[in-house]
């Protein structure tokens, strides 16, 4: 079964990063950019990795993992902040994201879990 991660963000940059780093892993990544998109496609396609924008001005990256959390089979989430808003690392650890990390950590940590779910698998 081929791993699946499901990302919610508008940059162009980190979307092309992160289908690319799923392609080379075996995975498979699917974008979306707004909120109700995230949910429909984590409820049809149950995906192993949730990959968050905590500073995104585009959607609530908090309610997000909410819900998220209360899927039947919950994916695991990654989130990513700027390193100066550690505030938003708080924030993140509160509703219990399962890895945050700076924006400079992000294709690091992302390859290290990725791996480890094909692995897994």
């Amino acid at each position: 079964m081929t791993i699946q991660v499901l990302a919610i963000t508008s940059d162009l940059f980190l979307q092309s990063r992160i289908i690319e780093l799923a392609k080379s892993l075996g995975a498979n990544a699917k974008l979306v950019t707004t909120e109700e998109d995230l949910l429909r496609q984590a409820n049809l396609s149950t995906p192993n990795l949730v990959v968050l924008d905590l500073a995104s001005s585009e959607y609530d990256p908090f309610s997000c993992a909410k819900k998220l959390k209360t899927m039947t089979s919950p994916p695991k989430m990654l989130a990513i902040f700027p390193h100066i808003r550690t505030d938003l690392k708080l924030k993140a650890e509160k509703v219990m994201i399962d890895y945050i990390v700076p924006n400079s950590g992000f294709l690091k940590t992302l390859k290290r879990v990725l791996e480890k779910e094909v692995r897994g698998k």
